[in-house]
């Protein structure tokens, strides 16, 4: 591949400018760009008790590694039909295949994550952090589902979607 370059970042840095998503710095290392359509690969420092609500990925894994402070981290059913919750930690590893349902929380002091998602996943949290932004911190939650689907994520519900009810 002629042209094509690799590329190293010190901590803290990465390839497009960070995303600011309530209340959580996302530093891109590698984009949808990056790996030409492959995975996203990013790191998150979240506040306190913060996480996604309830959602799929239908079009590729995910997986967290887990480099500061706790996680609680929901994927899949047991026999029971109950959700699995997994306490990760520091050094901590959750792999969720694709179409699995699942979702996370920062613990009690929030916490840092390395995370590689689906392809471009970057600019679902660049749009929504964008429109909120411009209107006042507030987006429906019909459109952010929407934007959400776009970039390959579908939310199965939105019980405390980042700390809401």
């Amino acid at each position: 591949m002629a042209g094509r370059t690799g590329f190293a970042l010190k901590d803290g840095e990465g390839r497009i400018a960070e995303i600011y998503f309530r209340g959580t710095r996302i530093t891109v290392k590698v984009s949808n760009e990056d790996s030409e359509g492959k995975y996203t690969l990013f790191e998150m420092i979240h506040p306190p008790n913060v996480g996604p609500a309830l959602h799929i990925h239908p079009n590729a894994p995910e997986a967290y590694y887990v480099l500061e402070g706790e996680y609680k981290i929901g994927f899949g059913k047991d026999k029971e039909e109950k959700e699995q919750i997994h306490q990760a930690k520091k050094g901590d590893f959750v792999f969720i295949p694709k179409g699995m349902e699942h979702k996370y929380q920062s613990g009690p002091t929030g916490g840092k994550v390395l995370v590689i998602s689906p392809a471009g996943l970057e600019k679902y949290f660049a749009e929504v952090a964008d429109i909120l932004k411009v209107d006042a911190g507030i987006i429906a939650w019909e459109r952010e589902k929407e934007i959400a689907h776009i970039y390959g994520e579908e939310f199965l519900e939105s019980l405390k979607h980042w700390g809401g009810k």
